[in-house]
């Protein structure tokens, strides 16, 4: 099962801190959404009021249609996934994946076939038998996935689950995770604030910031099209073409990812010499002064192959422009 959901006029104060203003949201059924900002932007605020965790000040939130405002969690047709897993120690796999089902009063066989059924799905139905201590922290967050899939939510709200995993094995559960996602056809709704795993695995990126949708699309559009200059920041590196005095809320200026400057373009820079440069396995991290009166910097990521020498001149050039707008 799924559904989709729309946040409406959504306003949380604790106190006199407002967390959240004017949330104004709709997500489709079966998409996958990454909600990303820095920490305190009311990312996960946003996550617990569609669990039911908390509720609105003021506002809607409706699942499938139906007004969720005042529904408690365990009401709900959506299950919570915790970066801290909380799986039962003393508990099989098996049993864990169907604890939920235990508590909807299932059959013993019913949950055991459902649970078998989960596990199959994150590839550990060899391990039904174990116990949590033997598995790896990857293998905990499938069996975790599993546990909240088995009672089939119409929506998954995932609160950086990804977030106690080295490098390599968060690399691969984004892919696992995007696959399982892709399968099942449930709504995802994933909190995190890892720019990369956003991209790698979102269908839309909610991009949040002191209580604000900041920007939302696909994340081809919110990485290079971004709505405003924080999104554009907080996305990558970004260069400002312009406004040599600090910007203000509500001016416009001009911007170019490091990918976009290079030799050849639709925008002379300038003559610039390379000051220094670092090796990032697949292109070089660049920074160049421009040989004018301001003696602007520019970040520049060219490809293997296209390095000057340290020290060298050459003339910049800039593709792709974007105009933001400063919200902050």
């Amino acid at each position: 099962m799924t559904a989709d959901v729309s946040l409406q006029s959504i306003d949380q104060y604790f106190g006199d801190f407002q967390a959240l203003e004017n949330i104004n949201l709709h997500f489709d059924a079966g998409e996958f959404v990454v909600l990303l900002g820095p920490s305190g932007c009311g990312k996960s605020t946003l996550l617990f009021i569609l669990g039911g965790f908390l509720a609105p000040t003021s506002g809607q939130v409706l699942i499938g249609g139906e007004d969720m405002s005042r529904v408690a969690p365990k009401d709900r047709p959506t299950t919570t996934m915790f970066q801290d897993y909380a799986l039962f120690p003393h508990m099989s796999l098996r049993d864990n994946v169907g604890f939920g089902l235990r508590m909807r009063g299932q059959s013993r066989k019913a949950r055991h076939d459902r649970a078998d059924e989960m596990l199959d799905l994150v590839g550990l139905l060899d391990k039904a038998n174990h116990k949590p201590h033997e598995l790896s922290g990857g293998q905990r967050q499938r069996v975790a996935l599993a546990r909240a899939l088995a009672v089939d939510p119409e929506v998954l709200l995932l609160d950086e689950p990804l977030g106690a995993l080295d490098l390599k094995l968060r690399r691969q559960m984004q892919e696992e995770l995007k696959a399982i996602q892709r399968k099942v056809g449930t709504t995802f709704v994933h909190v995190t604030h890892d720019q990369e795993e956003a991209m790698a695995i979102a269908d839309r990126i909610v991009v949040m910031n002191h209580g604000k949708v900041e920007d939302a699309g696909p994340p081809e559009d919110v990485y290079l099209r971004p709505k405003t200059l924080f999104a554009a920041n907080f996305m990558g590196d970004l260069n400002r073409l312009s406004a040599a005095q600090p910007a203000r809320v509500g001016d416009y200026i001009e911007c170019v990812r490091p990918e976009n400057i290079g030799p050849a373009g639709e925008v002379a820079l300038g003559d610039a010499i390379l000051e220094n440069a670092a090796f990032f396995g697949t292109y070089h991290r660049c920074h160049f002064q421009v040989l004018d009166e301001v003696k602007t910097s520019y970040v520049a990521h060219l490809p293997i192959g296209e390095l000057p020498q340290v020290g060298d001149t050459v003339s910049l050039f800039a593709s792709n422009v974007v105009t933001l707008e400063v919200t902050e």
